[in-house]
């Protein structure tokens, strides 16, 4: 899993995980699209479920961010997008905001209380001690 110079790590909740993966999509709110604009084709990225505090990966970015490539998606609530695809099977690790914080990733909180990033974009660093925890992925 190696290579990337940068890892990002997105958010999902209960309602919206599996969207996310069906889709091959992440999203965040438009507003929020200066932050996304490092992710590069080939970088990899993490899923983080707000609410049951998983991380699931691992993704490769197949775009660049963009706004509004399924403007349906999400009924147009997540409007800056990211197209993914899983590198291997995709896999779930607990304790997420425990990890992120151990990893270096500066954490902030949601409304709702929930922990979270409070950028999605990571240098090497980061994707060097996360990506690990995912194992091998499958050729």
């Amino acid at each position: 899993m190696a290579g990337s110079e940068r890892c990002f790590i997105m958010l999902c909740d209960d309602r919206t995980e599996e969207e996310c993966l069906r889709r091959r999509l992440f999203g965040d709110m438009a507003r929020r699209f200066e932050y996304l604009d490092e992710i590069q084709p080939g970088d990899m990225g993490l899923l983080l479920n707000v609410n049951r505090d998983v991380l699931i990966g691992v993704f490769r970015a197949c775009s660049g961010a963009a706004m509004n490539m399924e403007p349906e998606a999400w009924n147009g609530r997540f409007a800056a997008q990211v197209r993914v695809e899983p590198v291997g099977e995709i896999r779930r690790v607990s304790d997420a905001a425990y990890i992120l914080t151990k990893a270096g990733v500066g954490m902030g909180q949601l409304a709702s209380g929930a922990p979270a990033p409070q950028y999605p974009v990571h240098g090497r660093d980061v994707a060097e001690k996360l990506l690990p925890l995912f194992g091998e992925p499958e050729k």
